[in-house]
């Protein structure tokens, strides 16, 4: 009796066990599989995240928080890691004979983290010598704009497109009073000496005034007019306006600003002074990204693809990603240039060009013209 008593007790404590160990182990593997794990450093259950990470060129490794996540081939040029703790994470990316990439992304609970346009350089990439100048980019011709302003009056210019107009109808000023001028959506726009922006036709007739209140003028000033898609920036000497059509005025945009370019896509506007670079989404163009400011002076900048720039500060020659979140991955050319003939040449005080049409980066040293192997997609 007292044998099939211990008996019947052990398998009962036995199943209280299971039991309790059953409604305490459940509910993890639930939460696991639904993608919640223990938080410890909080000491907390919590939803996890992810890192999206794609890649060109492949294959390249990717390491997150040191370990190796996955590597990117031609027929998969991302690596997807999830069930990761909603906190800062390191995202690393190497290639044998590239720079490195390197980035720490915040995760969110329930959400992916997506580099989705990781580009990596070559270290060492090839140049070679071109003796033809005609290639070079920086004796091209700029196009002549259809109009012209002289003695503050805007005329018809030698443009091919006018042809047709007589040479007595080119010394008649299609408008007067111009300090700066530009063609939008077959208009002309300009700034008139009043400080009032204005539009016509193309003969100068059936003028609006686009502003309501007028600008100060400073006639030792320099005016230009840009346009990038349907916005439209006022360029006074080194300060940069912005025309806003809420209410039709000018306001400030940045100050000093010496260039202003549009990406590839056509959706961002680059602008730097000496010492900084900035970048504006062209949706909200008055919010100004700023991306990074430099102890040496930045001779020129050009937008390499959608999400990243080249540009010169002094000898060195600097790409740089445009992602500005955690810290933004710059990365300096060697000053030694690798020839293809298998020589080399030290790169002194260059100027810079980038071409989109063949994906490669000029150089002017001194009076040597390099032009490099293909850098971007």
């Amino acid at each position: 009796m007292l044998k099939t008593y211990m008996q019947k007790r052990t398998r009962f404590v036995i199943l209280i066990t299971c039991a309790v160990l059953f409604f305490i182990i459940t509910p993890y593997i639930v939460a696991y599989s639904l993608g919640y794990r223990v938080d410890f450093e909080n000491k907390k259950l919590v939803a996890t995240g992810g890192i999206y990470v794609k890649v060109w060129p492949e294959p390249a490794e990717i390491y997150i928080n040191s370990k190796l996540a996955g590597k990117t081939n031609m027929l998969s040029g991302f690596v997807f890691m999830q069930n990761l703790l909603p906190k800062s994470h390191n995202v690393l990316v190497k290639k044998n004979g590239y720079f490195s990439y390197q980035k720490t992304l915040d995760v969110k609970e329930k959400e992916v983290a997506k580099l989705e346009h990781v580009v990596l350089f070559k270290e060492q990439i090839l140049f070679e010598i071109l003796t033809d100048k005609t290639q070079s980019p920086f004796i091209e011709p700029k196009e002549q704009e259809k109009y012209i302003i002289k003695n503050g009056n805007l005329y018809y210019s030698n443009a091919p497109e006018n042809n047709n107009i007589t040479k007595a109808d080119k010394t008649i000023p299609v408008l007067k009073n111009v300090l700066a001028s530009t063609v939008l959506n077959n208009n002309i726009v300009w700034l008139s000496a009043n400080g009032f922006l204005y539009s016509s036709d193309q003969s100068g007739g059936n003028t609006q005034k686009l502003s309501q209140t007028a600008l100060s003028i400073n006639i030792k000033n320099t005016y230009k007019i840009i346009t990038v898609q349907q916005n439209i920036f006022l360029k006074n000497d080194n300060s940069l306006l912005f025309f806003s059509k809420t209410t039709n005025d000018f306001k400030n945009f940045y100050s000093p600003v010496n260039n202003l370019k549009i990406s590839p896509d056509g959706q961002k506007l680059l602008f730097y002074n000496d010492y900084e670079i900035l970048f504006s989404y062209l949706n909200s163009p008055t919010d100004q990204i700023f991306l990074n400011r430099f102890s040496e002076k930045i001779g020129d900048s050009f937008w390499l693809n959608d999400n990243y720039l080249i540009f010169n500060l002094g000898n060195k020659i600097v790409i740089s990603e445009i992602d500005e979140r955690g810290n933004i991955n710059t990365f300096t050319l060697p000053q030694t240039a690798t020839l293809t003939s298998g020589n080399s040449l030290e790169i002194k005080n260059p100027k810079i060009f980038f071409k989109q049409s063949d994906g490669k980066l000029y150089i002017l040293t001194g009076n040597t013209l390099l032009s490099s192997e293909k850098i971007t997609q």
